[in-house]
């Protein structure tokens, strides 16, 4: 079965050599019917096409025969002796210039389709990246999934992680271009100053590092080698504030709150590095967190971190979470976004991530429940769901596939 996308482009070769044809038959119509007028026919014909192809604006085709017509009419009273002649050369006129004009107009409507469903479909994939194009950083949505498997790492096997976060003192002062420019050579200097094959650089409305298996102590000597290295480099004053796992949070959540508040006690005061476990030490009734030691198999501790990310993702009373199976290549997304929008309950679609070979999706549905529903998504089946987090796992039927 073809794709919507096929299919329009199909129509679109279609009507190119419909047009071709056709701008054929009237050279051949406006040459027996309007001889003497048959060169400034063909020109005006030919202006409709053009004219109608660009597009310039809405009714540009309509606006374009119209011009034509009036063209032609006019020179036809003026060079034409004949009543006869005048009135058969500009009813025949009228009518190639008619069908030429919609010929043009449908093949615009099918190009404006098909550009729309391209930039639809770019924007999922640009929202699908893992890295941001202009730093080649990893994006916050994806680290955070790195963050919180670290933390379950950390736990398990009582290692450290730190979360480090980056801003401009001045940001206020800068304009967006000054903060993408900032953005990419900073980049470039905590790629440089990293273990790439382990520590994790990201960009969100900070730049920021989370660094496995390192505490507050080791970590703060690495953020003053790389905040001398920005400010070297970089056309803005860096400033850092960082957060450790076990000793001031235990959960994604809360080291990033902290390492927020580090950072603001830094554009604060005149440091250019604050360690949250700094802060918290100052006031002597903070205990430090403590974390047990959690044995747990992997398959449990791979379950815990899918756990975390659905509950970490904001929901309506509509909405749900659905976990697409077998998600291969980007090929496969129009085919899942043409598929998920032809099921009328659901009225939006926003694609979350890609997590190992599986799309995670989140649907807006007239539906109560989807769990109950053993038609909801005709054309897939249903293999876990969980009706407290809203979430559903599927996975398309094999005969819809090969039907595909």
């Amino acid at each position: 079965m073809k794709t919507q996308t096929e299919l329009q482009t199909r129509k679109l070769f279609l009507h190119v050599i419909l047009l071709v044809l056709w701008n054929m038959v009237g050279a051949y119509v406006l040459i027996n019917y309007a001889p003497r007028l048959s060169i400034l026919g063909m020109a005006l014909n030919l202006f409709i096409t053009v004219f109608s192809l660009t597009d310039l604006f809405p009714f540009a085709s309509w606006v374009s025969l119209i011009v034509a017509t009036g063209v032609f009419a006019g020179s036809a009273y003026g060079l034409l002796d004949s009543q006869t002649d005048l009135i058969v050369s500009s009813v025949v006129a009228t009518a190639v210039f008619l069908i030429t004009a919609i010929i043009c107009n449908i093949y615009a409507h099918v190009v404006r389709r098909i550009d729309q469903k391209y930039a639809g479909l770019q924007q999922v994939a640009d929202s699908l990246a893992i890295y941001d194009q202009a730093t080649n950083l990893m994006r916050w949505k994806y680290a955070k999934q790195t963050l919180i498997t670290e933390i379950l790492r950390g736990r398990r096997y009582h290692n450290d992680v730190t979360l480090v976060l980056f801003d401009y003192r001045e940001r206020d002062q800068l304009s967006d271009e000054d903060i993408r420019e900032n953005n990419k050579l900073a980049a470039e200097v905590l790629l440089a100053g990293i273990r790439t094959n382990l520590d994790i650089a990201f960009i969100s409305d900070q730049l920021g590092l989370i660094l496995p298996e390192t505490g507050y102590e080791g970590a703060l000597v690495l953020t003053q080698r790389l905040v001398q290295k920005l400010n070297r480099q970089v056309g803005a004053r860096v400033v850092a504030g960082l957060s450790s796992f076990p000793e001031d949070a235990i959960t994604e959540d809360e080291i990033l709150l902290q390492a927020k508040a580090a950072l603001q006690a830094t554009l604060g005061s005149e440091q250019t590095i604050e360690v949250y476990h700094n802060l918290s030490s100052e006031n002597a009734d903070s205990p430090i967190l403590e974390v047990p030691p959690v044995e747990e198999p992997e398959a449990e501790q791979d379950q815990q971190q899918h756990v975390n990310i659905l509950e970490s993702i904001n929901l309506d009373d509509d909405q749900w979470v659905v976990w697409i199976e077998g998600f291969d290549n980007m090929d496969d997304l129009a085919h899942i976004d043409e598929a998920f929008k032809a099921i009328d309950h659901i009225k939006g679609i926003n694609f979350l991530f890609l997590q190992e070979n599986h799309l995670v999706i989140k649907i807006r549905s007239s539906l109560e429940d989807l769990i109950d529903d053993p038609s909801a998504f005709p054309g897939w089946t249903v293999v876990k769901t969980s009706p407290e987090n809203r979430y559903l796992l599927i996975r398309e039927n094999k005969e819809t596939v090969n039907e595909g």
